[in-house]
């Protein structure tokens, strides 16, 4: 990945098509490069005003997370958890541990279709670095006890998220925004 076109470690092979527009944006591929996904989830389901389908938001007892699934090959990625991604989730927010195991998943009712994911990196990590303990490794320690290389702070403590799914009309439709600072 060079320098300029950030997006979540745990996202490489998983990326195409990345742009640099009002946010990070890229289409979310499977390993093979299909584009088709199911999308599964961890959450509530929440109506917006204005929105034909719903939002998936966190639960009382638990932030969400939200899985693709290759329609032809079944491979399975993981493309957000809000207990582990984002800088909240990084730095400041900590979780039960049995909550977090016990989120089962559903399908989101949408078929096989084309993600878009935007990511909001607003956060100067280099203007900051003297408010971070970096080890002699170059490591930082997460709240959750975690210890991660600096770069990967920086490419995984972005500071927004949207998920958008390509309908069969061609438009673009979200379904997954959260502020993650």
């Amino acid at each position: 990945m060079d320098a300029e076109r950030k997006y979540p470690t745990w996202l490489e092979g998983h990326i195409k098509d990345w742009a640099e527009k009002r946010l990070a944006t890229m289409t979310l591929c499977s390993r093979t490069g299909a584009e088709l996904l199911e999308v599964w989830y961890y959450g509530r389901l929440m109506r917006v005003e204005g929105e034909a389908q719903p939002f998936i938001a966190d639960t009382e007892e638990a932030p969400g997370m939200v899985f693709a699934r290759d329609a032809i090959s079944g491979e399975e990625f993981l493309i957000f958890d809000g207990a582990k991604h984002g800088y909240d989730a990084m730095f400041c927010d900590e979780y039960d541990a049995e909550a977090l195991t016990s989120r089962a998943l559903k399908r989101y009712d949408i078929p096989p279709s084309k993600l878009i994911l935007e990511l909001g990196y607003s956060i100067d990590y280099e203007d900051e670095k003297e408010t971070f303990d970096i080890d002699e490794k170059g490591n930082v320690e997460l709240i959750d006890g975690r210890t991660v290389p600096w770069e990967t702070v920086k490419r995984d403590g972005f500071d927004y998220i949207s998920l958008s799914f390509i309908d069969k009309d061609g438009k673009q439709r979200q379904f997954l925004d959260a502020e993650l600072a």
